[in-house]
């Protein structure tokens, strides 16, 4: 069997290597948001873990208790007050932030409930503005603040815009017909799409402007997450659609945000990732 003699030699692993940066990760207490926040610090980042949610959450005090450097900050991502206040904190107790993931948003299960997520022609006001203010307006006020801590620190760094394939193509309503068959008026909401296509539209405005800087701005797209409260229809009926026959686990997006935040994509700005297995090809 032929070996590769020279992976003695592994001076590529450091484009990968994020000592001395400090990351910040939005909706860090949700199951994504963890993920990030673990796979930024084992690369060596300190990381201020931003979410509404009140700290103390499972996985990241399990990781704070492993030893890995995670900080946790509870705050109104819609507030732009509090998220200036924020950043200005974690400017004095742990640095210049040089890496920021938005991931911060509602989400639109498919386990949501139909007087929330109904017809189009039924669909109120109230839930198109929560939605779009969770994802816009905390990535929107996020993004000012760390640019305006990077620029005035001139420091270069990466930010990294969480958007979904359902951002890059229509929602299939189809795979959620087993709800409408069961009498729920159920259909994947139209602000979580608009909310998502925003952010892919953000990250290309951003990149234009910070690119300058020395700040890159790319958008991840990332498919369905497998989770035991799905329905067996729907995780079949999802399934089917992808390329790879599964949906993803919470694992498989951390190789392309370490990817993005890193040296690794230091000549990639402006783009979207699409992280799917396959979804979008078809």
């Amino acid at each position: 069997m032929a070996k590769n003699t020279k992976l003695k030699n592994k001076s590529f692993l450091n484009l990968f290597d994020l000592a001395g940066e400090v990351a910040v990760v939005t909706g860090g207490q949700g199951m994504l948001g963890g993920e990030y926040a673990e796979t930024l610090a084992r690369a060596g980042a300190v990381v201020a873990v931003l979410d509404i949610k009140a700290t103390g959450g499972k996985k990241i005090t399990k990781l704070k208790k492993s030893g890995l450097p995670i900080f946790e900050y509870k705050v109104d991502l819609t507030d732009k007050n509090a998220v200036d206040e924020t950043i200005q904190s974690i400017e004095k107790k742990l640095g210049t932030p040089t890496i920021l993931v938005n991931n911060a948003g509602l989400g639109a299960m498919p386990t949501s409930s139909m007087l929330i997520d109904g017809p189009f022609e039924d669909y109120s006001s109230e839930a198109w503005e929560t939605m779009i203010d969770s994802h816009m307006k905390s990535a929107f006020f996020v993004s000012q603040a760390v640019v305006r801590a990077m620029r005035r620190a001139k420091k270069k760094g990466s930010i990294v815009n969480v958007s979904s394939t359902y951002g890059v193509v229509s929602p299939d309503q189809s795979i959620y017909e087993f709800r409408r068959r069961r009498g729920e008026k159920y259909y994947k909401p139209v602000s979580y799409t608009v909310a998502k296509s925003a952010m892919i539209g953000f990250t290309k405005w951003l990149s234009e402007y910070a690119g300058p800087f020395g700040i890159r701005v790319n958008t991840l797209a990332p498919g369905g997450v497998y989770t035991s409260d799905l329905d067996p229809e729907f995780v079949r009926e999802y399934e089917k659609r992808t390329i790879l026959g599964r949906m993803a686990k919470p694992t498989d997006y951390n190789g392309a945000v370490l990817f993005l935040a890193s040296r690794a994509s230091e000549y990639v700005t402006g783009t979207v990732l699409i992280v799917d297995g396959g979804w979008t090809a078809r």
